[in-house]
């Protein structure tokens, strides 16, 4: 998603690396928990384990001074079935319901032909549904972020507030 960060990136210079990194981080996180929240909404079945296995994780590799990256996924270990869920599959045996209305798989009972299960998205439409709404979270949070680090500058600056 493309933002534009210079009303941003123009006042980054006065901060210290520390601060850059807070102000960028704080940003993502901010835009990244919109479309979270959205993805959790478009769960197909929001009992699932899939819907609690939704969350947003910082990426530590290819960091920049003004980056961060953070992504929305979900945890393998919880839900294996996720990109099932997302992107669809091919169904070959049956599957059973048992008393407690919970679904499994009789991988001793074949189906006599296969059948395709559509994909119903939920991360990718979640992504697309909030671009505009991320975006603006994120700029939201700079600008409140901002003046948090500005604050914290000037309160331990030197004469007129300026950091020394």
């Amino acid at each position: 998603m493309a933002t534009d960060m210079s009303e941003v990136f123009a006042n980054l210079d006065k901060l210290g690396e520390a601060a850059r990194v807070s102000l960028a981080r704080s940003m993502a996180v901010a835009g990244g928990k919109v479309i979270r929240d959205e993805a959790k909404q478009r769960v197909p079945l929001r009992t699932d384990v899939l819907y609690g296995a939704i969350y947003l994780a910082y990426k530590t590799k290819s960091q920049g001074t003004n980056q961060a990256r953070y992504s929305v996924t979900w945890n393998g270990r919880k839900a294996p079935h996720g990109h099932l869920v997302e992107f669809g599959y091919m169904q070959i045996y049956k599957v059973r319901v048992d008393s407690l209305g919970r679904f499994w798989t009789d991988k001793t009972q074949r189906l006599p032909v296969p059948k395709y299960i559509p994909g119903q998205s939920f991360l990718r439409s979640a992504y697309e549904a909030t671009t505009a709404s991320a975006q603006a979270a994120m700029m939201r949070r700079g600008r409140e972020r901002w003046q948090e680090l500005i604050s914290e500058i000037a309160g331990v600056g030197g004469p007129n507030g300026n950091a020394q």
